[in-house]
C-alpha cells in the first residue's frame, strides 16, 4: 500500500508541474515567445477549445497558427493542413469570408505529383467551400465545388470522399426542390457509406432522405429514415443531427398528424441539445418551427414569443457575421503587408539567384566551347584518318592496275610473241596446250577486270541494287559448269548439293558474281586431289507453305586455309594481301571485297570458318524476300 501511495503521489506532482508550466507559458506575452513556443501555445489552446467544444475559439486559434506558418519557413510544410482546419472551423463558426479566403489560398497552391496529401486536402477544401456557399445559399457555386470534390475523390479512390460529396450534391438538389434527383444522390452516397461503415455520414444521409420523402409526401419512408437517423445519431453522439431529426419529427407530428403535444415534446428536447452544444443555427430553427406550430394550434402569444427569439438569434448571427467580416479585413490587411515583405525578400533572393545563374551559365558556356573545340579536333583527326585510309585504298587500287593488271597483260603479250616466233615449229598438241594456257590466262584477266569494274562502280554508287525474284539454282548453272571445268583441270573433286528450286529475291547479277568469286577462290587455293563443295540448303524445314524460307549458301574446300590474322585483313583493300593459288594462279583479293559489299546490299553477311592446312568454308544466307 505504501508503494502504491508513492506512485499516486508522483503522478499528482507530475500533473501539477505540467499544469503550472502550461499556465506560465500562457501567461507570457505572445510577442516575446519564440515561434516554437508560440506553436506549442496555440496547440494547447486548440486542445482546450476541443475539450470545451468552442468552435469560435478553434477558428481564431487556427487563424493564429496560419499566420505563424506564413511568417516562419520552419512551419511552411504545415501551412496547407492548417489552412484547411482554419477554413473548416471558421465554417462551423459562421465566418464565411474567412472560409473562402483560407480555402482559396489552399486551392491556389501548386500541385506536387508526389504529394497525395496536398491533393487530398484540396478535395476536402472543395467540399468545405461547397458547404460555405451552401450556407450562403449560393446553390450553383456550392454544386460546382461539391462536384469537384467528388471528381477528386474518385481520382483518389476515396470511398468516404465520394460518399460525402454525393450526399452534399443531394443537399443542393434538395434546396432546389429537385427532390427525386436529391434522393438519387443520397442513395448513391448511402450505398458507399454502408460498405465502409461511415456512421457519421450514414446518419446525415438518413436525415436528408427523411426530409426529401416528407416533401414528396411519402411519410412511410420519411418516418423510416427519421427513426434510422435518430437511432444512429444517439449511437455515435451526433448532437446536431439528433436535434435536426427531432425538429423534423416535430414538424411531421404537428402539421401532418396535428399531435401538438408530441411535437412540442420533441422540439423541447431539440432546444435542450442546441443550447447545450451552442448550435446557434439549430436553435434559431427550433424557435422558428416552434412559432409556426404555436400559430397552427392557435397559441399566438407563444408563437410571437418564439418568433421574437428566432429574430433575435438571426440578428445576432448577422451582427456576428459583420464582426467576423471586419476581423477578416484586418487579417487580410496584415497578411497583405506580410506578403509585400515576403515579395521584397523574394526579389532580393531572385537577384542573387540571377547572379548565380549568370556565373553558372558562363561556366557552362565555357565548357560547351571547350567541348565543341575538342569535338572539332576529334572530327578533324577522324577525317584525317579517313583521308589516310582513302589514300591507302587509292594506292592499293593503282597498285592493282599497275602491277596485277599490267603483269598478266605483258605476260600474254610475251606469250603471243613467243607463239608467233615458234608456231611453225610446234605440233598440233603443243599448240593446243599453249592455246589453253593462253585462254586460262585471259579468263583470269577478264575476271580481274570484272572485279575492278564492279568495285569501282560500287564505290561511286553507280552499281545499283535491283532485286527481282528468281530461281537461284537455275541462275547459277552456267557459273557452276565453268568452275567445274576449272576443278577438273586441277584434278579437284567438285561436289554440289542443290535443291531443284530455290526462290530468292535478290540482284541476280550481283549474286552470280558473289558465288562465282567464292567458287573460283575455292578452286584456286585447293591443291590437286582436294575437294570443293557447293551447297544451297533451306534453313528451316518447319516453315509452312505460306511462310518465307531462308536459304543458306555455303562454299567449302580442303585447301590451304586462312589464318585468323589474314581473315581480319581480307576485306580491307589497303591491307589485303593475296597469295598465289596452289597452281601458281595470281590474285588481288579484290573478289572477296566485292563479294562482301554486294552481300551487304542484300542485308546479308559473309561468314568465314577456316583453319590453316585444313581448308575454308564461306557461308551466307538469303531470304525469300531480302530487304529492298
Amino acid at each position: 500500500m505504501g508503494s502504491l501511495n508513492k506512485i499516486k503521489m508522483k503522478k499528482q506532482v507530475f500533473f501539477l508541474v505540467f499544469i503550472f508550466s502550461l499556465s506560465l507559458l500562457q501567461a507570457q506575452p505572445e510577442e516575446k515567445l519564440s515561434p516554437q513556443k508560440l506553436m506549442e501555445l496555440y496547440k494547447a489552446q486548440i486542445d482546450s477549445a476541443t475539450e470545451e467544444r468552442n468552435v469560435s475559439k478553434m477558428a481564431s486559434t487556427y487563424g493564429k497558427i496560419v499566420n505563424l506558418c506564413r511568417e516562419n519557413s520552419m512551419f511552411e510544410n504545415q501551412l496547407p493542413e492548417n489552412l484547411y482546419q482554419y477554413g473548416m472551423w471558421s465554417n462551423y463558426a459562421g465566418n464565411h469570408q474567412t472560409v473562402i479566403a483560407a480555402l482559396i489560398e489552399l486551392l491556389d497552391m501548386p500541385d506536387d505529383p508526389d504529394d497525395k496529401s496536398l491533393y487530398t486536402l484540396k478535395a476536402k477544401a472543395n467540399n468545405e467551400l461547397g458547404t460555405t456557399y451552401f450556407f450562403l445559399e449560393h446553390w450553383d457555386n456550392a454544386l460546382i465545388h461539391y462536384q469537384k470534390a467528388r471528381d477528386m475523390a474518385i481520382e483518389l479512390q476515396s470511398d468516404i470522399g465520394i460518399s460525402t460529396a454525393e450526399n452534399n450534391i443531394g443537399n443542393i438538389y434538395q434546396k432546389k426542390e429537385a427532390y427525386q434527383q436529391a434522393i438519387e444522390h443520397y442513395l448513391r452516397s448511402l450505398q458507399l457509406q454502408e460498405e465502409i461503415n461511415d456512421k457519421e455520414t450514414i446518419c446525415n444521409t438518413y436525415h436528408n432522405l427523411a426530409t426529401c420523402y416528407m416533401e414528396l409526401g411519402d411519410f412511410t419512408k420519411c418516418l423510416k429514415y427519421f427513426d434510422l437517423a435518430l437511432t444512429m445519431a444517439r449511437e455515435i453522439g451526433d448532437k446536431e443531427i439528433e436535434a435536426l431529426t427531432l425538429l423534423g419529427l416535430a414538424h411531421y407530428y404537428a402539421l401532418e398528424k396535428h399531435n401538438f403535444t408530441e411535437a412540442i415534446k420533441l422540439i423541447s428536447r431539440a432546444e435542450e441539445i442546441a443550447k447545450e452544444a451552442e448550435f446557434i443555427r439549430v436553435l434559431a430553427e427550433v424557435y422558428q418551427i416552434r412559432s409556426v406550430i404555436d400559430e397552427e394550434r392557435g397559441d399566438f402569444a407563444s408563437a410571437l414569443k418564439y418568433f421574437k427569439q428566432y429574430k433575435t438569434l438571426s440578428d445576432e448571427f448577422i451582427n456576428e457575421k459583420s464582426m467576423n467580416q471586419l476581423h477578416e479585413y484586418e487579417v487580410r490587411y496584415l497578411t497583405q503587408e506580410k506578403q509585400l515583405e515576403i515579395e521584397r525578400q523574394q526579389i532580393e533572393i531572385q537577384k542573387y539567384r540571377n547572379r548565380q545563374f549568370i556565373f553558372i551559365g558562363g561556366i557552362i558556356a565555357a565548357l560547351l566551347l571547350i567541348s565543341l573545340l575538342a569535338f572539332i579536333a576529334r572530327m578533324r583527326s577522324r577525317r584525317n584518318q579517313e583521308l589516310a585510309e582513302m589514300n591507302a585504298i587509292k594506292d592499293k587500287f593503282f597498285s592493282i592496275i599497275s602491277h596485277d593488271l599490267k603483269n598478266p597483260v605483258l605476260a600474254q603479250h610475251n606469250a603471243l610473241q613467243f607463239l608467233a616466233e615458234n608456231a611453225e615449229q610446234w605440233d598440233v598438241h603443243t599448240l593446243s596446250n599453249y592455246y589453253g594456257a593462253l585462254l586460262k590466262s585471259s579468263d583470269d584477266l577478264v575476271e580481274l577486270l570484272k572485279n575492278l569494274l564492279n568495285w569501282s562502280l560500287m564505290q561511286s554508287g553507280r552499281n545499283t541494287y535491283n532485286p527481282t525474284m528468281f530461281n537461284l539454282v537455275a541462275a547459277l548453272q552456267l557459273d557452276i559448269n565453268i568452275v567445274r571445268n576449272m576443278a577438273v583441270r586441277k584434278n579437284i573433286a567438285f561436289e554440289t548439293q542443290l535443291p531443284a528450286t530455290a526462290l530468292v529475291t535478290a540482284d541476280e547479277d550481283m549474286l552470280k558474281t558473289v558465288v562465282r568469286n567464292l567458287l573460283a577462290n575455292a578452286v584456286k587455293y585447293t591443291a590437286s586431289g582436294g575437294k570443293v563443295s557447293f551447297e544451297i540448303k533451306r534453313c528451316c524445314d518447319e516453315f509452312s507453305d505460306n511462310e518465307k524460307p531462308t536459304y543458306a549458301i555455303s562454299i567449302s574446300d580442303t585447301g590451304v586455309g586462312i589464318s585468323e590474322a589474314q581473315i581480319n585483313r581480307l576485306f580491307k583493300l589497303d591491307s589485303a594481301v593475296s597469295q598465289p593459288g596452289t597452281a601458281g594462279e595470281y590474285g588481288t583479293g579484290l573478289g572477296l571485297i566485292v563479294s562482301k559489299e554486294m552481300l551487304e546490299k542484300h542485308g546479308s553477311e559473309l561468314f568465314i570458318l577456316s583453319e590453316l592446312g585444313k581448308g575454308s568454308c564461306f557461308r551466307f544466307e538469303l531470304k525469300y524476300n531480302s530487304p529492298l
